[in-house]
Formats: structure tokens, sequence, C-alpha cells
């Protein structure tokens, strides 16, 4: 009888374990996930608007320039230095770089910024660190600076025509949106 209620008590203990892990995976993972590129996007979704809204009434169609040192200054204030610090963002001709140092590690990202179909693109976003990467992948954080700039823009009815990279900004024309 005692085998028995001790191969019941591990069974228990071992189905509970696996039971956690499920959730951890399909539940928590996520829920990381989420919370760290709302919190991102949010942020740099106000300052984009912030740098490029300085003009009261429409913002009508023409260029506009994102200077990357203005933002990188305004989103390194804002960021919480107990889980990262010294942000930085980097354009010039051959594309974006952003990185980060979290505890010891420094931590980046780099891609390509495009204009396809009236909206920034970023292509190849690749990620220098497996552990970023797993869990905020390439891909993941160039939507984030995609829905950032895009919103902006489409919340004005405009849409990107093209992208110019210059050093340390990004000069967008812009068109009236096709509806």
């Amino acid at each position: 009888m005692r085998r028995r209620g001790c191969l019941i008590a591990v069974g228990g203990m071992f189905g509970l374990l696996v039971l956690c892990c499920v959730v951890g995976w399909f539940v928590g993972i996520p829920r990381l996930r989420d919370s760290v590129s709302e919190g991102i996007t949010d942020e740099l979704s106000t300052q984009v608007a912030s740098q490029l809204d300085n003009v009261p009434g429409d913002l009508d169609a023409g260029t506009r320039t994102l200077r990357v040192e203005e933002l990188q200054q305004a989103i390194d204030a804002n960021l919480d230095s107990s889980t990262a610090s010294d942000f930085g963002i980097s354009v010039d001709p051959d594309g974006i770089a952003i990185d980060f140092e979290s505890g010891s590690q420094q931590f980046g990202y780099s891609g390509m910024p495009v204009a396809r179909d009236g909206q920034l693109v970023i292509e190849d976003m690749t990620v220098d660190n497996e552990a970023l990467g797993w869990i905020l992948p390439g891909d993941r954080a160039a939507g984030i600076i995609e829905e950032s700039i895009n919103g902006y823009f489409a919340a004005r009815d405009l849409e990107i025509e093209s992208i110019e990279l210059g050093n340390d900004e990004i000069t967008f024309t812009t068109v009236p949106a096709a509806n």
C-alpha cells in the first residue's frame, strides 16, 4: 500500500509540474511579450508624435524628418532604468540599429526601413542575442516600430510615399491617404 501511495503522490506532483509549465508557456510568456511590446509601442508612439507634431493644426502631405538623437534622448529619459539602460538608436543609409544594456549584457536589433504600400516596413530585422530574441523576436521589434510610425501617419490620413535614411535622421515623404 505504501508503494502505491508514494507512486500516486509522485505522479500527482509530476502532473502539477507539467500543468504549471504548460500554463507558463501558453499564458505567461505571451503576456510577458505583450507587456513589453505594448510599453515600448506606447512610449515610441508618444515620442514620435511629439517630435513630428511641431506645427499646430492639420498635418499636410510633404516631408517630415524624425531626428533620432532627439527621439533617443526622450525615450532614454522615460525608460525604466531598473530594466534597461544606455538606450541607443542610430540610423545611416545602411539601416537602423537599436541597442541597450540590461544588467551587464548588451543587446541590439538592426534592420532596413523601407516604404511599401504607403507604410513603413522594416526588412530583415535581426537581434544579436538569442535570449532577447526569444522574448522579443526581431519581427516583433520591427512590428513595434512599424505600428508606432504607421499609426501616427494613418491618424493624420497620410501615407508614406518614400523614406530617406540620413545621418541619425529619417525623412518621410508623405501623400494624402487613398481611401
